[in-house]
C-alpha cells in the first residue's frame, strides 16, 4: 500500500486502473475504501488515484493541523509525489469542498471537475447551519463518534434495503479519531472560497442527491 511523506505526516493512496489520471477524494469522516464501487466501473478508462485526507482511513491523524489549508497542500504534494500535472478531479462533500479550493488556486490544472454533494464554503450563514454545527460539536464530545455514526447512518441510508450500506458506513465511521473530527468542525467553519469560483472556465459537473442535507 503506496504512502508518501509531507509536512510531518505519512499520507496513504491507493491507484487503481490506467488512463488518464482522475483523482478521487472522499468525505468528512470517510476514507479512500468508500469508493470501492466506483473503481470497478472506472478502472478500465482512468488511472484512478485515492488519497486518504490528513487525519482519515490510513493516513496519518496524529499530525496536524487539520484545516482546509492543509488538506489543500497535501493534495498538491500527492500530484508532485506522482508527477502528475493534469488531472480531472472529483470531490464528494469534504472532498468537493477540497476539490473547489484546489480548482480556484490552480485551476490550470484540472482537465474536469466532478462535485457531488457538496458546497463553496462551510461558513455558517443562518441560524439552522449554526445549530447544525454546535450540534454535530456536542454530540461527538458528550458521545463520541460511534453514535454520531449511528445518526448520520440513519440520515443517510434510511430505506429498507439500504441496511448492508448503512452497517458498513457506521462500522467505517465509528472508527474515525476524535479529535481530528472536531479539530475539523472547529476550522472549517471560517472557510469559503464562495466569491471566487466563478471564475472557474473548465468542463464542470454538479451532482446533487435529492435529499442530501448539502
Amino acid at each position: 500500500m503506496p504512502f508518501f511523506e509531507h509536512n510531518g505526516a505519512r499520507l496513504h493512496y491507493r491507484e487503481e486502473g490506467s488512463g488518464p489520471p482522475l483523482v478521487l477524494i472522499h468525505g468528512f469522516g470517510s476514507s479512500e475504501v468508500d469508493w470501492e464501487l466506483q473503481v470497478p466501473a472506472l478502472k478500465d478508462r482512468y488511472r484512478m488515484i485515492m488519497p486518504d485526507l490528513r487525519g482519515f482511513g490510513q493516513s496519518s491523524k496524529d499530525v496536524g493541523p487539520h484545516c482546509m489549508e492543509q488538506l489543500v497542500s497535501d493534495l498538491r504534494a500527492l500530484l508532485e509525489h506522482l508527477e502528475i500535472e493534469r488531472f480531472s478531479l472529483l470531490g464528494y462533500s469534504l472532498g468537493g469542498a477540497v476539490s473547489f479550493a484546489f480548482s480556484v488556486e490552480e485551476p490550470e490544472r484540472i482537465e474536469r471537475l466532478i462535485l457531488v454533494n457538496t458546497w463553496p464554503s462551510f461558513r455558517p450563514t443562518t441560524l439552522r447551519k449554526k445549530w447544525e454545527v454546535f450540534m454535530r460539536r456536542t454530540l461527538v464530545r458528550m458521545s463520541g463518534m460511534d453514535k454520531m455514526a449511528k445518526v448520520l447512518g440513519k440520515r443517510l441510508f434510511p430505506e429498507e434495503g439500504q441496511e448492508l450500506l448503512r452497517s458498513t458506513f457506521e462500522e467505517r465511521y465509528a472508527k474515525n479519531d476524535k479529535s481530528v473530527y472536531l479539530e475539523l468542525l472547529q476550522t472549517l467553519p471560517t472557510w469559503s472560497v464562495r466569491d471566487q469560483i466563478g471564475g472557474l472556465t473548465m468542463p464542470t459537473l454538479v451532482i446533487g442527491a435529492e435529499h442530501d442535507y448539502t
